[in-house]
């Protein structure tokens, strides 16, 4: 087989670090291609791999000398490139959160379906080493039955949502901190645990002055189809590095996971259990933990490609979150009614 040539769609923040994994892998990809609407950015990574230069997406996945396109554009853009790959028969690898919609996101999955492409959505929470232990000790029934779920995704936005030309617009981005952390809790719940049954939310907007128009905290909460209670919180206001916390309370034990804290996961067997243990396999790694999880989301997503299987992240459970973000929104809109998902 020869190498997938790859074209990368948006050439910003997060674009090295899918670079990176297909680095990586000099075997099976190559990037040949680079499209940015900023052409000086899309330059400037195009120079890593001697790869064509492109400012319009369209116009790259066109390109018949690309095999696969990443798109990492702002939030409003992922319908429109999304469906323009699927049409021209490109494999897909599409950031998070699929679409702003549910209605679009299952479109997009139902294309691919037809289509027959390899597609999924580009979802690091499952290839975060911690969480993938969490899945072997909650499977295992270590822990019990599960009552309580909790996470928290901390971060600090404040110069981006007032100087970025898509960051904090409701137009671009289709809200704040929910549609953009939220992905993330929502899938690792619904991997973990399976559906939600119902919830209520509740959004705040801190940095009024900033020209922000999205909200920048979050906090979600109700029931899983388990059974368990849920407590989902996002900020873009914290003045913490960016870290991420899973808290899992049982019946037998519980497990804490938090990416700045060392260890960063320990299980606790009691309420006298006041030391806990070590969950084994998962290092401290207060910098790198995210990074090396994008990067080998890319790398599986290539290896999946190569040998025509299956990559571990289902993106119906990603459209998944945006349905749950949907009935975030919902609530909060109403004065945090309960909806049922």
């Amino acid at each position: 087989m020869e190498k997938i040539r790859v074209g990368i769609v948006g050439a910003g923040l997060i674009a090295p670090m899918h670079a990176a994994g297909y680095q990586e892998m000099p075997d099976q990809a190559e990037v040949v291609a680079i499209c940015d609407s900023d052409e000086e950015k899309a330059r400037d990574q195009a120079a890593m791999f001697g790869a064509r230069v492109y400012t319009d997406f369209r116009a790259l996945i066109a390109d018949p000398q690309v095999d696969l396109v990443d798109v990492l554009l702002p939030h409003h853009l992922h319908y429109p490139a999304a469906i323009a790959a699927l049409d021209a028969g490109k494999h897909l690898l599409l950031e998070k959160p699929v679409a702003m919609t549910y209605r679009e996101a299952l479109e997009i999955y139902r294309k691919a379906q037809h289509t027959g492409v390899h597609f999924t959505v580009a979802e690091n929470t499952r290839y975060v080493k911690a969480y993938i232990e969490a899945e072997k000790i909650i499977r295992s029934g270590q822990l019990g039955e599960i009552t309580l779920v909790r996470t928290f995704l901390p971060a600090n936005e404040r110069v981006r949502l007032s100087s970025d030309d898509f960051w904090g617009k409701r137009r671009h981005m289709g809200g704040g901190a929910l549609i953009d952390s939220g992905p993330h809790s929502f899938y690792l719940l619904k991997w973990l645990f399976g559906d939600f049954r119902e919830l209520a939310a509740y959004t705040s907007r801190l940095y009024r002055d900033s020209g922000s128009e999205v909200e920048d905290n979050a906090d979600v909460r109700g029931m899983l189809a388990c059974g368990a209670e849920f407590h989902c919180g996002f900020t873009f206001t914290a003045e913490v590095p960016h870290s991420e916390r899973l808290e899992v309370y049982g019946t037998q034990g519980s497990l804490i996971i938090d990416q700045l804290a060392l260890p960063p996961a320990k299980l606790y067997a009691d309420p006298a259990d006041f030391d806990g243990v070590a969950v084994e396999g998962v290092e401290y790694d207060p910098m790198g933990w995210h990074y090396f999880s994008i990067v080998d989301e890319v790398k599986d997503f290539v290896t999946s490609v190569w040998e025509d299987r299956p990559p571990a992240v289902d993106p119906l459970d990603c459209c998944y979150a945006v349905r749950v973000i949907e009935a975030a929104y919902e609530s909060a809109r109403s004065g945090h009614r309960i909806v049922t998902v």
